[in-house]
């Protein structure tokens, strides 16, 4: 993983790029890209202290949005170009909504709302083969 970029958006969040990209035959890559910023979980996001708590115990105390674009099978030849237009696209597609003062509220809520509708992705069963 090869930090490409780090950007300042104007909601003072900082927007990581990272080239995942790896060879997958001899003259092609795949080519990947992860777009990473983090969040301080804050309870002001929240309509009650509840959910705040139930979002704090399950992804502590700092939210983290990912976004991967991907293209496989591309010729080395073309993998900059490739790159680049991941880049750009996701720039011009995404930047404005992540610097946007309200994401961090909207990611902490829509954090919620996949906990309550999702509840089995965030609280893994456990099986023991002893008896009470």
């Amino acid at each position: 993983m090869k930090l490409i970029e780090e950007i300042k958006l104007a909601n003072g969040l900082k927007l990581k790029i990272f080239d995942l990209s790896r060879r997958v035959a001899a003259d092609t890559f795949k080519v990947e890209i992860s777009f990473q910023t983090k969040v301080d979980l804050k309870e002001s996001y929240f309509a009650d202290s509840q959910d705040y708590a139930q979002v704090k115990n399950i992804m502590g105390d700092e939210l983290t949005y990912e976004r991967k674009m991907v293209r496989s099978f591309v010729y080395e030849k073309d993998q900059d170009s490739v790159r680049e237009d991941l880049i750009n696209t996701f720039k011009k597609n995404s930047l404005n909504y992540l610097a946007s003062v309200n994401f961090p509220r909207k990611l902490a809520l829509s954090m919620l709302k996949d906990i309550k509708n999702n509840p089995y992705k965030y609280h893994p069963h456990i099986y023991s083969d002893s008896e009470e």
